[in-house]
Formats: structure tokens, sequence, C-alpha cells
């Protein structure tokens, strides 16, 4: 049964086992995987890769494994675990995959050496073959099990070696070669693998979507987010990246969604807790939510139907029940503005408009409207001389002379708080 048919996938994208197939060809990766093949076709000898746990080292050498797998004149064997407690049965396994048949219980140490210099020299010279030794996991090799591989460099002939041997091990097989000084020396390929970069993350993650989807195009993707966070939570070991999006694309399909974003990422950090222990990790997956969440917000206000300007401000209708606020001047004086308004922007400019119940008759009898006019009116010219003949501006038609004229504007508007003029027959 295939679980992710729903997905626009043929096979699980983010399989724990080294499939070849999964490998990004990376710089690192691929120059790695290069230098390797011709040193190998070339017959220099040793070749030496190392890295930190979950960087790719067993993909890198099944990948190796099959750049041979269709050369006839090529023999390639493969040891997964070089921990053997004496030399003697490391020597005879070795010994019985090149010559395909075991040795005898009895021959010892340096009869099985002989022996297995006969045989290569047999595959080298007469046959013409190409003899490979891959070990795996060699940070588990002795010291004395690495002076055995030291002398069979030395089956050779005047042009070329006649074994080659790649050692892929973790960084605790480079202090064990460090101290064998005549070995480092005669190490032609040497690598150490290092974690991904971010962008080298990503596209393992588009790369795995795509391989598992096949010929079509995957339904499945991950937000940039998410790869993000996964980068960090990860910290660039493709294993451990791979783990983490595995359990976001179980959480994904049991939210019944197409799309891997933040919260599925956050769980699946949760149900691994050995990638939540860095502070690092744990500050920059609340600074990634805080950036989409400080430009999800600038997105929205900066839309044309956003909170910042509304329907009104591009010459639409006016909310429906709002009407503008509007003074009433009479012989009695100038009536207060109501308390509770809101504003729109027209193409006249901004208007007040009353909201509070019981303006709707005050708003409907009034003649005037009070209204911020927009930028480009800049008013009268203030260096215009002042014609003293004219009317007071302000002329209050009430029969005694002293009475006075307030206007009592909201201060949480930040206007003015009280405006009082004051007529005084004394001061005329």
């Amino acid at each position: 049964m295939n679980h992710y048919a729903g997905q626009g996938l043929e096979r699980e994208p983010f399989s724990s086992s080294p499939d070849p197939n999964f490998l990004l060809a990376t710089r690192q990766h691929a120059t790695c995987l290069q230098e390797l093949e011709i040193s190998l076709r070339l017959r220099r000898g040793l070749n030496v890769v190392t890295g930190d746990i979950g960087t790719g080292k067993t993909t890198l050498c099944r990948s190796l494994l099959r750049t041979f797998a269709a050369d006839a004149a090529t023999d390639v064997h493969l040891l997964l675990d070089p921990h053997f407690e004496t030399s003697e049965e490391f020597l005879r396994v070795i010994l019985a995959s090149v010559s395909g048949h075991s040795p005898e219980p009895g021959l010892g140490l340096w009869a099985m050496k002989e022996t297995l210099k006969q045989q290569l020299f047999r595959l080298g010279l007469v046959e013409k073959r190409l003899v490979i030794l891959v070990i795996d996991e060699g940070q588990k090799i002795s010291l004395e099990n690495l002076e055995i591989l030291r002398e069979m460099l030395n089956f050779e002939t005047n042009t070329s070696k006649l074994l080659q041997i790649v050692l892929f091990g973790q960084r605790e097989l480079e202090p064990m070669i460090e101290a064998m000084p005549n070995l480092a020396d005669r190490i032609n390929v040497r690598r150490r693998l290092r974690p991904l970069s971010f962008v080298e993350t990503r596209r393992m993650i588009r790369h795995r979507l795509a391989v598992a989807a096949g010929i079509s195009a995957p339904l499945v993707r991950f937000t940039l987010p998410a790869m993000a966070a996964i980068h960090l939570a990860s910290g660039g070991s493709p294993r451990k990246a791979v783990r983490l999006c595995h359990m976001a694309l179980m959480e994904m399909l049991v939210r019944g969604r197409l799309c891997v974003g933040l919260f599925e990422v956050r769980a699946a950090t949760r149900v691994d807790p050995g990638t939540t222990k860095n502070p690092r990790r744990t500050a920059g997956l609340a600074a990634i939510a805080a950036i989409c969440f400080v430009f999800g917000g600038l997105w929205f206000s900066l839309s044309a139907s956003g909170p910042v300007l509304g329907p009104a401000a591009h010459g639409q209708k006016s909310l429906p029940g709002s009407q503008e606020v509007q003074s009433r001047i009479g012989t009695d004086g100038v009536t207060a503005l109501p308390e509770t308004r809101d504003a729109s922007m027209t193409t006249e400019g901004l208007s007040l408009r009353a909201d509070a119940p019981g303006h709707e008759d005050e708003a409907s009898n009034t003649g005037g409207r009070v209204s911020l006019l927009p930028q480009q009116d800049q008013g009268p010219n203030v260096r215009s001389k002042v014609d003293t003949n004219r009317a007071p501006l302000l002329e209050v038609r009430t029969p005694e002379q002293n009475s006075a004229v307030r206007a009592v504007f909201d201060p949480g508007k930040a206007r003015p708080l009280a405006l009082r003029a004051s007529l005084n027959p004394d001061n005329q």
C-alpha cells in the first residue's frame, strides 16, 4: 500500500536507508565522489573520507559502489564492520573475500599475507582486474589492523598498487591515522565532510521530493520558514534533517494538508527532544516565527483592503450607518462636537464621522461639515496683508455683550481642551 499516493509520491521521500538515488550532488559530495573514482581507476592506493555523524558518509559509500557496479573488470569488496579482536581474524575475512574461498584453519598470519599477495598479483597482472576494498565505520578499526592495511599497500608493481583501499569513518579515525605517520603519508584522497548549509538543506529536501515523485511533480511542498527551521534544528546534519522531514511529513498527513509549515516542524521537534536541547537553535526557531509574524503583518497592512486604508480610500462608498459630523452654527452660538467620531478618506479630504447614537438628527440638520483638507490645499497665504476693515472673524449675535462662547473638544483626540472667547465691554 502506498501511503503517499494522495501526495503525488511513488515512494517514501525521507527514508533512513542510504539510498544512492537520494544523494544530493552538493559541491563537497560531488567533488569527493569524483576524486575517489579518479584515484581508484588510477590505482593510487589509500583514500580516507571522514566526517561527523550523519553527514552522508554511508550514502556516499553506496554511490561509490554503484559507480563501479557496472564495470565488469572491477572487483569491489565491502567490509561493513572492521572491528576484530585479532589481526588474524581481520586478514582471514579479507582473504576470503578477495580469493572467493575461506583459507585453511591452521594458516598463520604470515602465510595469509603471502596468499593474499599472490591472489592480488594474479588478479591485477594476469587478469587485469581492479580490486577495491571499501571499509565502512572505519573508526572501529584497531591500530594493529591499520598496520595490516599499510602492509597491504606494499603489494604493488612499478606503476600501480594492487589493492585499492577506501576508508569511511567518523572523526575518531583522524587521530588514529595521525598517530601513524607512515600510513598518513600514503593517503591519496583525504576528505572531511561538513554539515550542509541552509541552501544545501533546502536543495536536499526538494531533491528528495522530486526523486520520490518520479516522473510527475510532487504535490507536497515545504515552506521556506519550515525548511529554515529544519536546518536550524538539525544543525546541517543530513540524517537529522531527513528524520525531521519525515516526522513533519507525518504530522502533515495527520492534519490532512499538502504543505509542511512551521507548525508541523515544531511538532516534529517536540517528538525528537534531541533537536531542541541547543538554545541557539531554539532561539533561531523563535526568530523565524517572529520574522514571519512581522512580515505577515506588514503584508496585510500594506494591502489595498487592509486596516490602514479602508475601502473609502479608493473612492468607494462609506460604511453603512456612518454619517458625517457637522457643526451647527446659529444665533445661539457654536454647538459642541460629538465625543465619539470616526474618520474616512474621501476625494475632498479626511471627514469625521459620528458613530455614537443620538447624533443622527443633529448631523442631518446642520449645514456645514468639519473636515481636514488634503495636503495639497495649504490654506490662505500667511504673507498676505491683513485687512483691518473686515468684520471680526468671530461674531456672536447675542443680546448681551459679556456672554462667553465656549467650544469644548474631546481631549482624547489630541485637540485643545477648551476655547474661550470672553467679550467684556470694559476691555473693548
